[in-house]
């Protein structure tokens, strides 16, 4: 079984995650096989601190004298507490124990305090002692504060068969005071963090990581834990889809970052936002993505990610620089017919004829008009850029025609 300990945990202890709950309640141990008779013991000299006004070292932590200290093992064959005992007027707590059982049991020290409970990492050395051994409290508090934004991660796959695009959010929290911040405890609890997330999402999910996904509730527009979170970082991770349709998609930095980080395995993707820089690609798990960094991103600064609308990369943009194509070589064929007629006017042979493939102006821009509808109406789903050029090139044409028209009229 693999633990997610790669720093010491927090937890409510009426929030404990199931498994945690299994070692905490399960009292019975089985017999370990024979070989586990033979094994080497092992042993943990550690202490537990918390924050102190006096008697406190030159970090201004000082003992937490008498708590309860529970030596626990978690394995595939067994699970449960081992040892317990009080800590010392200098906060230290001592246990030394037989391994048994599977070789994959996991080893690992506990507390609680003010309801919260807190862990070592696991305990993988035949003595263990100073950091690995160490276990931090705190004193808790439900009023809520600002958490600061370490790193913020968003990933933004390409879209799927369904034109939908996976989303996948990481952010390091920092509690950098020094209480755990708790959930309220009323019939309506406040989150201890929560972040928007487009309206569009669909399927939120909290992923694996240093808080339980059964402390996190999605909810219309956002995402919300009500884990207890101490002082120090803690990482959030989370998934969405939303469809192609939602890009351009603007998403506000909320609480803002020290870092923003945002991959987009489209090749056409951008992001614009103020500080963003499109720094060096980079590949994840034989994936390709273009990569924008920032930093001491601004609270609630507004980032753009523009993608193709579809699943053929570049295609708005290149039906917005056809449109435009085609309004330029219309401007010089109008040039040039003003200028002919022009000519005319002055020509001292009014016998020459325009030769027989050259159309009426007023028939050719009509074509164009006509041509220029048909490819507009072959887009699915135009761009704002697409139906802007469409707009202004159409009336240019209009324009032209119109003049054409009085032009043949006033010549009739």
């Amino acid at each position: 079984m693999t633990l997610p300990f790669l720093t010491p945990i927090v937890l409510r202890v009426s929030r404990i995650p199931s498994f945690l709950r299994f070692v905490a309640l399960t009292l019975v141990v089985a017999s370990s096989a024979a070989s586990a008779a033979h094994a080497q013991s092992r042993s943990v000299d550690g202490r537990v601190r918390r924050p102190v006004s006096v008697q406190a070292d030159s970090t201004g932590m000082g003992p937490a004298v008498g708590t309860w200290v529970t030596l626990h093992r978690v394995g595939k064959d067994t699970a449960g507490p081992i040892d317990s005992i009080r800590t010392d007027a200098q906060g230290h707590y001592r246990f030394r124990w037989t391994p048994f059982g599977a070789a994959d049991g996991v080893y690992f020290a506990s507390t609680t305090w003010d309801g919260i409970a807190y862990f070592t990492p696991p305990l993988k050395n035949v003595a263990s002692r100073g950091d690995e051994a160490e276990i931090t409290v705190f004193d808790t508090t439900s009023v809520r504060f600002q958490l600061t934004v370490k790193g913020r991660h968003l990933i933004v796959g390409k879209a799927d068969t369904t034109q939908f695009r996976t989303v996948i959010e990481v952010f390091e929290l920092s509690n950098d005071s020094l209480r755990t911040l708790v959930a309220t405890d009323t019939t309506k609890p406040m989150p201890t963090w929560s972040i928007a997330v487009p309206a569009s999402a669909l399927e939120v999910r909290a992923n694996e990581g240093e808080i339980s996904p059964d402390a996190c509730v999605a909810g219309p527009g956002r995402v919300s834990v009500y884990a207890p979170i101490a002082p120090g970082i803690k990482q959030v991770a989370f998934s969405y889809k939303v469809p192609n349709s939602s890009f351009p998609l603007a998403m506000r930095a909320e609480g803002g970052a020290v870092v923003f980080e945002v991959l987009l395995e489209e090749p056409q993707g951008f992001v614009t936002g103020k500080g963003f820089a499109n720094v060096d690609p980079v590949t994840l798990e034989g994936r390709n993505f273009r990569r924008f960094l920032s930093q001491d991103v601004a609270p609630n600064a507004e980032i753009i990610i523009e993608l193709p609308s579809s699943s053929t990369p570049g295609r708005n943009l290149y039906i917005a620089g056809l449109l435009v194509a085609i309004g330029m070589l219309m401007m010089v064929v109008l040039m040039r017919s003003m200028q002919r007629r022009a000519a005319n006017r002055v020509a001292v042979e009014p016998t020459m004829r325009p030769r027989e493939s050259d159309a009426p102006m007023h028939e050719r821009l009509a074509q164009e008009i006509a041509a220029l509808d048909e490819t507009y109406a072959r887009i699915a789903e135009p761009s704002d850029a697409v139906q802007k050029a469409y707009d202004a090139r159409r009336s240019e044409l209009k324009g032209a025609l119109g003049a054409a028209l009085a032009d043949l009229g006033a010549r009739t």
